[in-house]
């Protein structure tokens, strides 16, 4: 039988030991745990290109995937470290907006704020919580620690979300939206939807 599945997404990029680190950690953790990186090609300290690629991919993994997420310019700061379930998944990442989309699309049946410090490695970095906090939190939720362990609950109307992506028409019926990432190719995505620029059938 296949192990839990931890699905990897950062800026870290891939010339440093960074994200090698962080594996070497979950396995000590969860041996058994299968980990998928995502990308690590994340803008540096993006929270909204994270939290695109994120809610893009969620769908194509199958339920009780594991999300560890680590897009985080407030590190080291008051921002949370959280843990939160949806949609028959789990994201462990900073309470800075990088979950807001997949929040969109379903939103939390529970929170935690991961403050249990036996569920962490003993020395906490000021710069380096994908290490010390998150994929130690990712590692213990696979080996099978339930996801209340982890810390306190917290609402999750509480958790911080990004403003939505722009997308309206104007009086003109004229639609306008943002592009919200331009990928390796050149293509744009944008905020509007095909259902948006249908032609109507009375219309040449």
């Amino acid at each position: 039988m296949a192990g839990p599945l931890i699905v990897l997404t950062t800026d870290f990029g891939t010339a440093d030991i960074y994200v090698g680190v962080m594996k070497g950690v979950i396995a000590g953790i969860a041996p058994t745990a299968r980990v998928v990186d995502l990308t690590h090609e994340i803008r540096p300290q993006d929270v909204r290109h994270g939290a695109y690629s994120l809610s893009i991919a969620v769908p194509y993994f199958p339920p009780g995937t594991i999300f560890v997420t680590v897009v985080d310019p407030g590190v080291g700061s008051a921002r949370r470290p959280v843990a939160i379930r949806t949609g028959g998944y789990i994201f462990v990442a900073p309470d800075n907006g990088v979950l807001s989309l997949v929040l969109r699309e379903a939103p939390a049946d529970a929170a935690v704020i991961l403050a249990e410090r036996r569920y962490q490695l003993p020395q906490i970095s000021i710069t380096f919580h994908g290490r010390d906090v998150f994929a130690p939190a990712g590692a213990h939720l696979a080996a099978g620690v339930p996801l209340e362990a982890l810390g306190p609950a917290l609402e999750p109307a509480d958790l911080v979300m990004l403003p939505a992506p722009r997308r309206f028409h104007d009086e003109h019926g004229v639609w306008h939206g943002e592009i919200l990432h331009i990928d390796h190719f050149g293509n744009m995505v944008t905020s509007l939807r095909r259902s948006d620029l249908r032609v109507a059938p009375d219309e040449p």
